[in-house]
């Protein structure tokens, strides 16, 4: 079982929906942000630091895979210029709520695209 996480970050009101199909089409969306992408990897790469880096970014892939070794859980994120996308396999609320809150402290808040919802403004 796998759980998806979208983050992006922009001051307009956008629907979320449409925001996220156009990301996942590989289109750009006019209203948000581009990011850092080297600082947002490290950031989740240093979230885990038990886990082990299969796959980091470079120029030709834009993919950072993180696995917990034998039996374990997973991590497959992916990049545009505006969006991360996380995708978490064999993991639970422990680890989703590391994700959120390491992207929360980068002010991306989180769009989850199983339930259509995106949550603007998070405290920490």
């Amino acid at each position: 079982m796998s759980q998806q996480f979208a983050f992006w970050r922009t001051t307009q009101r956008l629907d979320s929906r449409k925001v996220f199909e156009r990301l996942m089409n590989g289109k750009s969306v006019r209203g948000l942000d581009k990011l850092d992408l080297d600082q947002i990897e490290n950031a989740l790469i240093a979230a885990f630091p038990d886990w082990h880096v299969e796959t980091r970014r470079t120029p030709t892939n834009s993919q950072t895979m993180l696995d917990q070794g034998e039996n374990g859980g997973g991590l497959d994120i992916g990049y545009t210029p505006q969006s991360v996308t996380v995708t978490c396999y064999h993991t639970g609320e422990k680890e989703w709520n590391e994700i959120i809150e390491v992207m929360a402290e980068l002010k991306l808040p989180l769009y989850d695209p199983q339930i259509n919802e995106r949550f603007d403004s998070v405290s920490l």
